[in-house]
């Protein structure tokens, strides 16, 4: 069976407190059914994601000296019956997951972060808890310089920052783990399951 990736777990969370999957959760599990039947996996190209790929230990590096920390990138990839997910940073000692996100330009930057915002990133962050059994996710969002040959036709002035103070250019928001949210994760990803498996079915494959 095809588990839910934890980065995208939130398509399957709109109103989490029911049992039933959105119009949404439905469309992003026929794709999931396409790439096991099919076999492919979906390639995030586009120069917004490449740049997150080209430059993520640049933001992990920015973080450390932001924060007087001394982390390293992550590269065990956990899975649970339903769930699989390969957070950034795992601190141990603390009981704390990090999500860093690598923001594209000054524009896309965000100023501060609050709860309610991005909700996909902290369904993510849960199931990052989840996997690792941890207490605590930090949602860390840096800016640094763009690859010169991803910016385009946009000005350089929005992908040129490391000049800029690291105060700046480093915006985060603490998650507690929610036994709740938790518990409606879980339910949610049993039922995605589900849905999975009668989808490849009706085309005589094997879940």
């Amino acid at each position: 069976m095809k588990l839910i990736r934890a980065s995208s777990i939130g398509k399957i969370m709109a109103y989490p407190e029911k049992d039933t999957l959105s119009s949404g959760a439905y469309t992003y599990l026929e794709c999931l059914a396409s790439q096991v039947a099919l076999d492919w996996d979906e390639d995030l190209s586009f120069n917004m994601v490449e740049k997150g790929r080209i430059v993520e230990q640049d933001s992990i590096d920015l973080y450390n000296s932001y924060n007087f920390t001394s982390y390293v990138k992550n590269t065990e990839r956990k899975n649970s019956e339903l769930i699989t997910g390969e957070c950034d940073i795992d601190d141990v000692e603390n009981s704390l997951i990090i999500d860093i996100k690598s923001s594209w330009s000054k524009a896309t930057h965000p100023y501060q972060l609050k709860l309610g915002g991005k909700t996909a990133y902290e369904w993510q962050l849960l199931a990052y808890m989840h996997l690792w059994d941890r207490n605590q996710a930090e949602l860390a969002h840096c800016l640094v310089d763009t690859p010169y040959e991803l910016i385009g036709y946009e000005d350089d002035n929005l992908h040129e920052v490391n000049h800029i103070d690291k105060a700046l250019r480093v915006t985060t928001l603490r998650f507690e783990r929610d036994a709740i949210k938790e518990k409606q994760m879980l339910a949610k990803a049993k039922t995605a399951q589900y849905v999975l498996a009668e989808l490849l079915d009706k085309k005589g494959i094997a879940a």
